[in-house]
C-alpha cells in the first residue's frame, strides 16, 4: 500500500513541478489566523513572519479565517499561505481542507505554523478524519497520525543551514506528534529524540510548503529557532536548481509572451528582490543604465546577468538589423529589414556589440562588470515580431542555457482548390499568352508547386474554399465550384497524394458572431459537410482549417468544432490584431497556429519573419495563395509568375540550407507537435554547470532544444541533431536527458 501511495505522490510532484514551470505573475502571501484565539496567531504572524515578507519585498494580506467565507474565497492572487492556529476547531473544517488541497494542486504552497487547525468541526459533527487531514499533509510530503503527547526532549537537533542561532535551551516539557516524511523533497529542520528512543520531526520543509510546531519555533528563553527568512525565501523563490529569470518592472505583454513561449520559469516583481542568486538572469523593464542598485551590482559582480530594457538617449533611423552569429545563426551577409526610427543608447567603452546596423549604430550591446555582465536592449525592439530576438540575446550570453523548441514547420496553401471563372487577366496573358485564370491555376501554378514540393521534399496542406460569394443566409449553393472541372479533379488528386487537404470554408466570410447568426452558421457548416462527403467520400476527414482573412472568434471556433469535431488546427496570422493571433490551445483540443510568414516576396522579408519565429519557438508557419499573382495587395510590384516563383524557390532554399534540422509537417501534424509542446512541459533543472531535463512517463518523445554550453560536454538521453558551434540543436530521446560538463 505504501509503495502505491509513493507512486501516486511522485506523480503529483511531477505535475506540481510542471505547473511551477508556468509563468509567474506577481502574487501575494496570505497570512491566516483565528480571531477567536485572542491574538495568538495574529501576533505571531505580524511579529515574526510579516517583517520577513517586508524584507523580501512581498505583498501580503492578514486575514481572520473565521471572518470570511474561506471555501468560496478566490486564492488565485496568492502563491503562499501561512497559517498560525492554536485550536483544532474550524467552521466547515472539511471544506477548509478541500480548499487548501485545491490551492496546492493549482501551484500554491502552504506553511503550517503549530496546528493544521481543522481536525474538529465547530458544528460538533462531520469532523475530518485522517483522509481529509492527510489530503493536505500528503501534498506537502508528510503523513500524519493522531499521536499527540507531551514529553521532555532528550535532544533537539536543528538543521545547521536553517538554525537561527548557535545554541538553544530546551528543558521544559514539549508537545510531540508523529509526522512521517514521505517525499524525497521533504527535509527535517527540527528532529526531537525522547527518552524512550523515539524520534519526531517537528519542523519540515518541502518544495510545496511545510510545518513548524509552535513548541519548537521558540526555545525556553523565547529565542526563535529557525531562520524564517531562509525558509520563506526558499518557498517563494525556490532552490538554485531551476533555470529561471526574474523580471522587474511594469507588466509588458510582449515580454511576458516571449518568456511564456520559452517554457522556462520566471518571476515577475515590481521591485528588485533580495534573493537574486537563484536566477540565471534579471530583466529590468524600463530599467536604467548604468545599474546602481546595490543588490543588482553584487549579483552582477558575482557572475550574474542583468538585461536593461530601456529607451536610450539618442533617436536614430535604423535601416536594418545585423544579428551577431553568436546570438543566433543567420544566413550569410543577411540583414533583417527594419526601416524605423528607434531610441538607442551609445555604448560605453569596452562594450561588445550583439546587434548592429549597416548605419554602423550599436543597438544591442553588453558590458562586462566583475564576473558578470549588463546587456542593454532598446525598448523599441520589444515588439511582437522581435520577441524571439530578445530571448536569443539573453540565452546566447549565459554560460549555459537551454530552450525547448517546437522544431516543426508547415506550408499552407490557402484557397486551393478554388473556383475559377475563365477570366483572361492581363497579368496572365502578358506572360503566358491566351490563357484563363483556370488554366493558370491548374496548368501553370499547380505543376510549379508540385515541382517545388519534389525539389525540397515539402508536404503541403491545401485548404479548399468552395465559393467567393458573400452569402451569410440561405440559399447556400456550390455553383461556383462547378464552373470548371479542374477543381474536382485536383481534389481527387490531393486525396491520393502526399499532401493534406484541409478546409477554408464554404465561402470567404470569417466565422465571427458579428457576421453570422447562430442558425445560419450551423446551417452553412452542415451543408459544407454534406458537400464534402458527397464529393470526397465518407473516408475524408478534415483535420486542419484556415480562417478566411485569418479572422475567427470563439463563437466561430465552437460552431466549427460542432460541425467538424475532427478539426485540431486553426490557421490565422501572427501579425493579426484579433484575439486569435497567438499560439494557443482552445477547448483543450484545437491548436491555433498563427502563420508567421506569407507571400512570395520580398525574399528578405520572408526570411526575416521566418527566422524571427525560429528564435521565438523554433517554428515558422508559412502560407501563400494561388491567386497572389494578380492580387494588387499581394503582388504590389506587378511581378511575373516566374519572378515570384524564383523568389519563393530562393527563400525555401535558404531556409533549408541554413536550418536543415527543421522538420516539415502537414499542418495537422505540426498542430500535434505544438499541442504536445505546450501541454507536456519538460522539467528543467540545473546543478553547477549541468542541466537535466525530465519528461514524465507517458509524455511524447522525441523533444527538441536549443542548447548553449561553453566548452566540452557529455550528453545522456539525447543526441545532437545539428551544431552551429555555439548553438546546438539537441533531440531528447529518453525521458531523462542530462547535459554534463
Amino acid at each position: 500500500m505504501l509503495r502505491i501511495f509513493k507512486k501516486w505522490f511522485f506523480a503529483f510532484i511531477i505535475i506540481f513541478l510542471t505547473l511551477m514551470e508556468f509563468s509567474s505573475i506577481e502574487a501575494k502571501v496570505l497570512l491566516l489566523y483565528k480571531g477567536s484565539e485572542q491574538g495568538y496567531g495574529y501576533n505571531i504572524l505580524v511579529k515574526y513572519f510579516a517583517p520577513v515578507l517586508k524584507e523580501l519585498i512581498e505583498s501580503y494580506d492578514v486575514i481572520d479565517v473565521e471572518g470570511v467565507d474561506f471555501s468560496n474565497m478566490d486564492l488565485q492572487q496568492y502563491n503562499l499561505i501561512i497559517t498560525c492556529y492554536y485550536s483544532p476547531q474550524m467552521r466547515e473544517a472539511k471544506k477548509y481542507l478541500e480548499k487548501l488541497t485545491h490551492f496546492l494542486i493549482n501551484g500554491g504552497k502552504i506553511l503550517i505554523v503549530n496546528n493544521l487547525g481543522a481536525s474538529i468541526d465547530t458544528s460538533g459533527s462531520n469532523h475530518p478524519g485522517l483522509a481529509e487531514i492527510n489530503s493536505v499533509y500528503n501534498l506537502l510530503g508528510i503523513s500524519y497520525t493522531f499521536s499527540w503527547k507531551k514529553v521532555k526532549p532528550l535532544s533537539v537537533n536543528i538543521d545547521n543551514e536553517y538554525s537561527a542561532a548557535k545554541s538553544f535551551k530546551f528543558e521544559n516539557l514539549r508537545d510531540v506528534e508523529q509526522f512521517k516524511m514521505i517525499s524525497p523533497y521533504a527535509k527535517s529542520l527540527i528532529k526531537i529524540t525522547t527518552e524512550d528512543g523515539n524520534t519526531y520531526d517537528m519542523a519540515i520543509l518541502s518544495n510545496l510548503g511545510g510545518l513548524i510546531s509552535y513548541s519548537y519555533l521558540f526555545d525556553d528563553e523565547g529565542k526563535v529557532t529557525l531562520n524564517l527568512y531562509l525558509m520563506i525565501s526558499k518557498l517563494l523563490f525556490g532552490e538554485n536548481d531551476t533555470f529561471s529569470f526574474l523580471v522587474v518592472g511594469q507588466d509588458n505583454p510582449d515580454l511576458r509572451k516571449a518568456l511564456d513561449y520559452t517554457l522556462l520559469s520566471y518571476d515577475w516583481k515590481s521591485a528588485v528582490v533580495p534573493v537574486l542568486s537563484v536566477y540565471d538572469a534579471v530583466i529590468l523593464v524600463n530599467g536604467v543604465f548604468p545599474v546602481s542598485d546595490s543588490r543588482l551590482l553584487e549579483y552582477i559582480t558575482n557572475g550574474g546577468t542583468v538585461v536593461v530594457i530601456s529607451s536610450g538617449d539618442v533617436q536614430k533611423y535604423i535601416p536594418d538589423l545585423i544579428v551577431d552569429n553568436n546570438v543566433f545563426p543567420m544566413p550569410k551577409d543577411y540583414k533583417l529589414p527594419f526601416s524605423k526610427s528607434i531610441s538607442i543608447k551609445i555604448p560605453p567603452n569596452g562594450a561588445i556589440n550583439l546587434i548592429t546596423s549597416s548605419s554602423r549604430d550599436s543597438l544591442v550591446w553588453k558590458i562586462k562588470v566583475g564576473l558578470g555582465q549588463v546587456i542593454f536592449y532598446p525598448l523599441d525592439l520589444l515588439k511582437k515580431e522581435y520577441r524571439g530576438l530578445l530571448i536569443q540575446v539573453i540565452l546566447s550570453q549565459l554560460p549555459i542555457s537551454i530552450q525547448p523548441i517546437v522544431n516543426s514547420w508547415s506550408m499552407f496553401i490557402d484557397d486551393f482548390p478554388l473556383p475559377a471563372y475563365n477570366r483572361k487577366l492581363d497579368i496572365i496573358t502578358r506572360e503566358f499568352g491566351d490563357i484563363t485564370d483556370n488554366e493558370f491555376y491548374y496548368n501553370v501554378w499547380w505543376p510549379s508547386m508540385k515541382q517545388l514540393s519534389k525539389e525540397f521534399d515539402i508536404k503541403y496542406t491545401t485548404f479548399l474554399v468552395t465559393n467567393y460569394n458573400a452569402s451569410v443566409t440561405w440559399p447556400f449553393s456550390f455553383q461556383e465550384y462547378t464552373n470548371t472541372p479542374q477543381q474536382l479533379l485536383v481534389l481527387k488528386e490531393l486525396l491520393n497524394s502526399n499532401f493534406e487537404l484541409g478546409i477554408h470554408g464554404y465561402n470567404h466570410i470569417p466565422l465571427t458572431a458579428d457576421r453570422w447568426s447562430t442558425e445560419q452558421l450551423d446551417l452553412v457548416l452542415s451543408i459544407l459537410k454534406i458537400f464534402l462527403r458527397n464529393t470526397l467520400g465518407e473516408s475524408y476527414i478534415p483535420y486542419s482549417y484556415v480562417a478566411p482573412d485569418n479572422i475567427i472568434d470563439l463563437f466561430g471556433v465552437e460552431k466549427l468544432l460542432k460541425a467538424f469535431p475532427s478539426i485540431k488546427v486553426i490557421g490565422t496570422t501572427y501579425k493579426g490584431a484579433n484575439t486569435l493571433s497567438e499560439f494557443e490551445i482552445l477547448f483543450d483540443k484545437v491548436v491555433v497556429i498563427p502563420r508567421t510568414t506569407y507571400g512570395y516576396y520580398p525574399e528578405d522579408g520572408l526570411i526575416a519573419n521566418s527566422v524571427l519565429a525560429l528564435m521565438s519557438l523554433g517554428t515558422y508557419q508559412y502560407f501563400l495563395h494561388p491567386d497572389d499573382l494578380f492580387s494588387k495587395d499581394r503582388n504590389p510590384e506587378d511581378k511575373t509568375w516566374k519572378e515570384m516563383y524564383e523568389s519563393l524557390r530562393s527563400f525555401l532554399s535558404t531556409m533549408k540550407q541554413y536550418y536543415p534540422f527543421l522538420r516539415n509537417h502537414w499542418a495537422s501534424e505540426s498542430g500535434d507537435v505544438i499541442y504536445t509542446f505546450f501541454k507536456e512541459r519538460p522539467i528543467i533543472k540545473k546543478e553547477s554547470d549541468n542541466i537535466s531535463v525530465l519528461l514524465p512517463i507517458g509524455y511524447h518523445l522525441p523533444r527538441y532544444y536549443y542548447v548553449r554550453v561553453s566548452g566540452p560536454f557529455t550528453l545522456y538521453g539525447g543526441k545532437i541533431v545539428y551544431s552551429y558551434g555555439n548553438l546546438i540543436i539537441v533531440e531528447q530521446t529518453e525521458n531523462k536527458m542530462e547535459i554534463r560538463k
